[in-house]
C-alpha cells in the first residue's frame, strides 16, 4: 500500500512526561513541514485529503501519523476513530508518548483506536505494542540494515511485541 505521512509541531503537541523531550526526532528535521494543527481548517483540510486518497486507494493506504508531535486531544483522537470508520481503505501507523494511564484520558482513546486497521504504539513504555528508544524489544530492522525501509519491513504494524529503536 502507499504511505503518507504526517507531521505536526513537536512538543507543542506531545505531553511534557515525553522521556525524549530533550533529544527529540524533530531537533534533526528543522526543514520538516509541520501542520498547524490549530488553524480553523485543520480538520476540514485533513479529512477533505483523506476523502481524495481513499478515493485514489481503493484497495487501501496508510497514514504514518505523527512523524513529529502526538495525540493532542481527545477530540483528535476521536477524529481518526471516525475517519477510520468512514473510510475503509485508511490504515493508520504511528507512535504516541500519550499513555493509556495518563490522566487526560488520550492515550486510552489511543490505545482503544488500535485494532486491525491502526497500529499506534507507545513509545518508551516497554511490553507489547510499545516502541523503545535504546530499549527492550526486537531491533528496528530498517536501522540493522535488514531492510531498506519502514515500507519494505512493516514489523511495526506486524506484531504487538515491542520493538526497540537506536537513540536518535
Amino acid at each position: 500500500m502507499k504511505m503518507y505521512q504526517l507531521t505536526l509541531e513537536e512538543r507543542k503537541t506531545c505531553p511534557t512526561s515525553c522521556q525524549q523531550w530533550l533529544n527529540c526526532y524533530g531537533n534533526n528535521m528543522y526543514l520538516a513541514n509541520r501542520l498547524d494543527f490549530m488553524s480553523a481548517d485543520f480538520y476540514t483540510a485533513l479529512e477533505s485529503e483523506i476523502v481524495a486518497l481513499a478515493a485514489k486507494h481503493k484497495n487501501g493506504f496508510v497514514v504514518r501519523l505523527h512523524v513529529l508531535g502526538d495525540f493532542f486531544s481527545k477530540s483528535y483522537v476521536i477524529f481518526w476513530k471516525r475517519m477510520l470508520e468512514k473510510h475503509k481503505p485508511l490504515r493508520i501507523f504511528g507512535y504516541t508518548h500519550r499513555m493509556p494511564e495518563h490522566t487526560d484520558g488520550i492515550g486510552q482513546l489511543v490505545q482503544e483506536l488500535n485494532g486491525p486497521r491502526c497500529w499506534i504504539r507507545f513509545s518508551d513504555r516497554g511490553g507489547p505494542m510499545s516502541a523503545n528508544l535504546g530499549g527492550e524489544g526486537i531491533p528496528c530492522p530498517q536501522q540493522t540494515g535488514k531492510t531498506d525501509s519502514c515500507l519494505t519491513c512493516g514489523l511495526c504494524w506486524q506484531t504487538t511485541k515491542s520493538i526497540s529503536f537506536k537513540l536518535h
